[in-house]
C-alpha cells in the first residue's frame, strides 16, 4: 500500500513509473494528492469554480491518456501546475473569444457550435454538472443556484431565503462537496473507458 505524507507523495517517482505503466492505484494516489491543490490554484486564476473543476479533471484525463510520456518528466508537480495554468489561460481566452463572436454575430447558443475536442469535453462536464445539481437536496440546490448562477452573496441568499448566513454557507459547502465527488467519479469512469479490455 502506498503511503502519503503532508508535503506530498512518498516515492512519487515510483508512483509516476507505475502510472506510466497504467497502474490505476498509482493514478488514484496522485489524483488524491494533487486534485484539491490544483483546483485551488486554478480557481485563483479563473475565479470560476466550474471552470476550475473542468480544467483539473481534463488535466488528469490527459495525464492518463499520455501516461507513457510521464517517465520523461523531471518534476511532476511543476509539470502539473504548468499544465493547469496553460489550460486555465487558454480557457479564459477561449471564453472571451467565444463571447466576442457571439456578441458580434448575435448568434444564440443553438446556432453557434464549436466541435473542438475541448468544447465537447466542456459540454460533457456541463451536462454532468447540470445532472449533479438536479440531484442535490432542494435547499442545497436552491442555495447553489442562487450563488453560482445568479451571483448572489451569502447575505443576499440568507435574506432571500430567510436563513442564517452560516446555514447558507453550510448548504453551499455540502453542495460543492457533493459536486466534486460527482466529478471525481466521472473522471475515474472516463479513465476506465481508456483501459485495455
Amino acid at each position: 500500500m502506498f503511503r502519503l505524507k503532508q508535503s506530498g507523495l512518498i516515492n512519487e517517482s515510483d508512483l509516476i513509473c507505475l502510472l506510466a505503466q497504467g497502474n490505476e492505484q498509482a493514478f488514484r494516489k496522485i489524483f488524491d494528492c494533487y486534485s484539491n491543490k490544483l483546483f485551488n490554484y486554478t480557481f485563483r486564476i479563473t475565479d470560476n469554480e466550474e471552470l476550475a473543476e473542468e480544467i483539473v479533471m481534463d488535466t488528469f484525463l490527459k495525464i492518463w491518456i499520455n501516461r507513457a510520456d510521464l517517465v520523461l518528466i523531471n518534476r511532476f508537480d511543476a509539470y502539473l501546475y504548468t499544465l493547469v495554468r496553460n489550460q486555465a489561460f487558454n480557457a479564459i481566452k477561449r471564453r472571451a473569444h467565444e463571447a466576442a463572436i457571439l456578441k458580434d454575430l448575435s448568434l444564440n447558443k443553438s446556432e453557434y457550435q464549436d466541435c473542438t475536442e475541448e468544447t465537447v469535453i466542456y459540454n460533457d462536464y456541463k451536462h454532468l454538472l447540470h445532472d449533479a445539481v438536479n440531484q442535490l437536496p432542494p435547499q442545497q440546490r436552491l442555495v447553489y443556484t442562487l450563488s453560482r448562477d445568479q451571483g448572489l452573496k451569502y447575505n443576499e441568499i440568507a435574506n432571500q431565503l430567510e436563513l442564517s448566513k452560516n446555514t447558507v454557507k453550510t448548504h453551499l459547502k455540502k453542495a460543492v462537496s457533493t459536486l466534486r465527488i460527482a466529478f471525481t467519479n466521472y473522471i475515474v469512469l472516463a479513465i476506465m473507458a481508456y483501459l485495455p479490455m
